[in-house]
């Protein structure tokens, strides 16, 4: 078997609904690595929020911020930060309107806002982490690479129409990612693959949520949870367990890969 790309998004995927990692995909991802295969995650998440499930799966390598950035080897290899004026704007008009925002540097996620809404907190703490600390002018000191603003579809009408430079992928029913307009997992991918050598086919992709869409529909076989949304597992190769239910294990066993 040729060498492969062996890409797992994390919530919904990688860990169950609690936040653990199977023993069993534990197992599953050092396998991989003996056969030398190339094991990366590719997550909404940023790097302080990343970086415990990366550590217990011991992957190092990782797309990061819904493609914003990548690392390979502890370095990075890949980033593209928010346009800075667009940014700005986004920030008065989300005071204003009275939306959260939440900062994804590099290295570090900050909270602007103080008092902020009870829905916040229940999106935020649905990665399983503490609220981010606060510093309302993080973004004017540090590159940011994503932005979660917490808000409900209700209150879209505020940014819609208004950023050209953004897209806006949304993941929970109060919070969406503020993304560069050109960036996704998918389009950091192919920068990965073109680097490191590997063709398209030989890239393999687990999801389960719309952050997942172009990557699954873009690599050589792309797999969906069970508990996926329905339109992923549209474009998808193949739809195995649930991420409750050993998914990870079964998908890899399906293509043989494990």
């Amino acid at each position: 078997m040729s060498r492969k790309l062996i890409v797992f998004d994390i919530d919904g995927t990688l860990i169950t609904d609690d936040h653990i990692l199977l023993e069993e995909t534990r197992q599953a991802i050092q396998t991989l690595k003996q056969k030398g295969h190339m094991v990366m995650v590719a997550t909404g998440r940023s790097l302080p929020i990343a970086v415990d499930v990366l550590e217990e799966a011991d992957i190092q390598d990782s797309i990061l911020s819904n493609g914003a950035v990548a690392f390979v080897d502890g370095d990075q290899i890949f980033g593209n930060a928010l346009d800075e004026k667009a940014l700005e704007k986004l920030v008065k008009i989300s005071d204003e309107e009275k939306i959260d925002l939440v900062f994804n540097g590099l290295t570090e996620t900050k909270m602007r806002n103080e008092d902020f809404q009870a829905e916040t907190k229940l999106a935020m703490e649905s990665f399983g982490e503490d609220m981010p600390e606060i510093d309302r002018d993080f973004h004017k000191r540090e590159q940011v690479y994503q932005i979660v603003a917490l808000l409900s579809e209700e209150k879209m009408p505020a940014y819609e129409g208004k950023f050209p430079e953004f897209r806006f992928v949304r993941w929970h029913e109060y919070g969406i990612d503020v993304l560069p307009n050109n960036g996704s997992k998918a389009e950091t991918l192919k920068h990965v693959a073109n680097k490191y050598g590997f063709e398209r086919e030989d890239i393999v992709a687990f999801g389960d949520g719309n952050n997942d869409m172009e990557m699954l529909a873009y690599v050589g076989v792309g797999i969906a949870m069970e508990n996926a949304k329905e339109e992923l597992k549209a474009v998808s190769d193949f739809v195995t367990l649930s991420n409750n239910d050993g998914g990870i294990c079964h998908g890899l066993k399906e293509y043989g890969l494990i």
